[in-house]
């Protein structure tokens, strides 16, 4: 398993992630990946930085994608489809997963909120790949942590990484909270064989 540690930057985390991954993941048989490994991420005090340069999405791709993430605005110009699937669990009535999470962490409780829908998901063509968030108080600080099961780190993870921040300043300053530590797990993070080259590019820069 991996560990990544990082004080702020969502940037830093990316590039250390495809370095570790492609010099210690595993070669998995599905031939559709040329490394794979589980990933565990903690950002002690993240921020919404611009985007790496190398990153294979655009910054206006994901500034739509952050905003529309916390309010579901402009919809039809979000490129990542799992995205809308996110927002749409979270957040639509009745019994929306965020008011409830709102409310048990003003009680000093753990709100939790899951994605998956097994009458949709076991045969849906997409199904989530985020599927749990956890958040709580401590300290006067919104503790975030999300499980994946899956992540596929040079074109979503940096991605990822910022539309949950996103969630996460939403909730701190919906709840009067500051933003605390980020924490993001992954059972399979991975490195698709058609991306291979471009992994290389970056962590061969000088």
């Amino acid at each position: 398993m991996i560990f990544i540690k990082e004080k702020e930057s969502i940037n830093k985390v990316w590039r250390k992630a495809l370095n570790e991954l492609y010099k210690t993941g595993f070669v998995p048989s599905d031939n559709r990946f040329a490394r794979m490994e589980s990933l565990a991420i903690e950002i002690e005090h993240p921020i919404l930085e611009k985007k790496d340069s190398k990153f294979p999405i655009t910054q206006g791709d994901i500034d739509i994608i952050n905003k529309f993430i916390i309010s579901g605005e402009s919809e039809e110009l979000v490129c990542h489809e799992w995205t809308k699937l996110y927002y749409h669990r979270l957040f639509d009535e009745p019994n929306s997963q965020i008011e409830y999470m709102k409310k048990r962490i003003k009680k000093n409780r753990t709100g939790i909120a899951t994605t998956w829908e097994k009458e949709v998901d076991q045969y849906g063509d997409i199904k989530p790949c985020m599927l749990s968030i956890i958040a709580m108080k401590q300290n006067e600080k919104l503790y975030f942590q999300l499980h994946a099961r899956a992540c596929n780190v040079y074109d979503k993870l940096l991605m990822n990484i910022q539309e949950f921040v996103s969630l996460q300043r939403y909730l701190a300053e919906k709840l009067n909270l500051e933003v605390g530590r980020f924490v993001f797990t992954i059972d399979f993070a991975q490195i698709a064989v058609k991306d291979i080259k471009f992994v290389e590019e970056i962590i061969n820069e000088k």
